[in-house]
């Protein structure tokens, strides 16, 4: 499980993927600036993208990793996939 704090942003912002044992999250806040007049309010968020990319170290079930966006706390939860068996391959004896 890994948690990001990526505060102000909508889920159509942020990306991610997974590339062989790389976890990559990247995403881009927009601009934002609104000003009202009436008791003044003024609002100013900053702007930029970002890319973090991470070695998961094990192998993992793509298709099931499952993630979530509340609070400004996204929460990725990655199940590792099972541990490949070597295959037996049997000897055979040979008559002459």
């Amino acid at each position: 499980q890994l948690k990001a704090d990526i505060p102000g942003m909508k889920k159509e912002e942020i990306e991610i993927s997974v590339d062989e044992d790389q976890l990559i999250i990247k995403g881009e806040r927009k601009y934002e600036k609104e000003e009202k007049d009436k008791d003044f309010v003024r609002v100013e968020r900053s702007y930029g993208s970002f890319y973090r990319s991470f070695n998961i170290g094990v192998p993992v079930k793509a298709d099931k990793i499952k993630a979530s966006y509340k609070d400004g706390v996204l929460d990725i939860v990655i199940p590792k996939a099972e541990a490949k068996k070597p295959k037996k391959i049997e000897v055979k004896v040979e008559d002459k």
